[in-house]
């Protein structure tokens, strides 16, 4: 065991029902060494997994090995953390739910579900919350969005979704399966595909003065322009609720708010089509437009 193993085993401290005092017949131990009582018929009956390890005869179960404690009773070693057998345990006996989950706990505790092959309708009501907070969907948007897709929790995959626009491909293509992966990207050709459902509530060619709307290559140029924002904008899960058409469209200042006023690249506007903009008229249209516009699979 390493000195940071031994460290977390000294730390961590065993709550009731798993603590030493506690009704139990055998032990589960972490893999730094956290011991908990536990009772094997609970375990058996919520996991066949367990079950069948609790089946095996004397013998057999050597090889796991089973130890001996001071009360005798088989210590089975596991290979989760003490956090995630600590969670786990909670969820499987007739107690109470798990409260303020963390992002990083949670997928743990999905793995261990699947490994012990234990049914998840307790493990769907714990990790709901996670999908309701912002700052958790923004710091793990892939791996909450796979453990979502995984657990079948189809409304929560949905607004993971949506903190996933700005992440690279290569990113989504090291983390996701396949079948997830493919339902990302397309959602990214569909946004693709409907930009110019975006660009036509500015109506770039009414916006412009005379001498320039009628250049095609002018025209061409402010499109290519808002185009440009528009991607940058639609980056962040709920476009629909920024503040004006001007700003999100980086006519002015202020967005999108991935990236600053000073460090925005790309064509400029024609210095006359914010001139006489109706921003109001312009923000409702572009409200409706986002209404429509894909943002999540």
């Amino acid at each position: 065991m390493s000195d940071d193993q031994d460290k977390l085993k000294e730390a961590f401290i065993v709550p009731a029902p798993f603590d030493s005092p506690s009704p139990g017949d055998c032990i589960l131990k972490s893999i730094e060494g956290v011991q908990f009582k536990a009772v094997r018929q609970i375990l058996a009956l919520a996991s066949p997994v367990m079950a069948d390890m609790f089946s095996l005869p004397q013998g057999e179960a050597d090889k796991v090995p089973p130890e001996e404690t001071s009360e005798h009773l088989p210590v089975i070693p596991m290979q989760e953390d003490a956090e995630t057998i600590l969670n786990l345990l909670i969820l499987l006996y007739p107690t109470s739910l798990l409260r303020n989950l963390g992002a990083e706990p949670a997928i743990k505790l999905a793995k261990a579900y699947d490994k012990y092959l234990i049914p998840k309708d307790r493990l769907r009501i714990s990790v709901a919350p996670l999908y309701n907070s912002r700052l958790a969907l923004g710091a793990s948007a892939v791996r909450l969005y796979r453990m979502a897709w995984e657990l079948e929790m189809v409304p929560q995959a949905k607004t993971a979704s949506r903190y996933t626009h700005g992440i690279p491909f290569k990113d989504l293509y090291a983390e996701l399966p396949l079948e997830p992966l493919e339902k990302l990207l397309d959602l990214r050709r569909r946004r693709e595909e409907q930009l110019d459902s975006l660009i036509e509530a500015v109506g770039p060619r009414l916006r412009m003065c005379s001498g320039h709307a009628g250049r095609d290559e002018t025209l061409f140029q402010e499109i290519a322009a808002l185009k440009a924002n528009v991607r940058q904008s639609i980056q962040v899960p709920y476009p629909e609720q920024s503040s004006s058409a001007g700003v999100f469209f980086g006519i002015c200042k202020g967005y999108p708010p991935t990236l600053t006023p000073a460090t925005r690249k790309g064509p400029r506007h024609c210095d006359c089509f914010a001139a006489g903009c109706d921003w109001n008229a312009m923000s409702y249209a572009l409200a409706d437009a986002l209404q429509k516009f894909p943002q999540c699979i």
